[in-house]
């Protein structure tokens, strides 16, 4: 017995503007994941609630339901929270987060772990 997850949308939600963050993930090599057109900027938005908000009425109004971000500060764990949505802290200190993981090879199943719980 194998688990399914259900389809993954990823958008890229951050307080840069929109060519420095599409230039550093295509550096990076995640540039794939992130469609164009998809996603939040600092140049839209300042608080991260808002921005939230903005990258799931891009994809259709996505369900906060089915919205969890992946954050590395407090900022992103109570932004996320304030806009309603379940959030995975990367790194130390993220105790409010929904679930913490040390590595981002841990997502996948701690995603389907949140998934799951719905």
């Amino acid at each position: 017995h194998s688990a399914t997850i259900a389809p993954v949308w990823a958008a890229l939600l951050t307080g840069n503007p929109e060519p420095v963050a599409r230039a550093r993930m295509d550096r990076i090599g995640l540039a794939e994941f992130f469609a164009p057109g998809q996603g939040a900027f600092g140049c839209e938005a300042e608080s991260r609630p808002e921005l939230i908000a903005i990258a799931r009425g891009k994809a259709g109004n996505w369900p906060a339901e089915r919205t969890v971000a992946v954050g590395d500060t407090t900022n992103d764990v109570t932004g996320a929270h304030e806009a309603g949505i379940r959030v995975v802290g990367f790194g130390t200190d993220l105790a409010d987060a929904d679930a913490v993981i040390d590595r981002m090879s841990e997502l996948p199943s701690t995603l389907e772990r949140l998934s799951a719980a719905l």
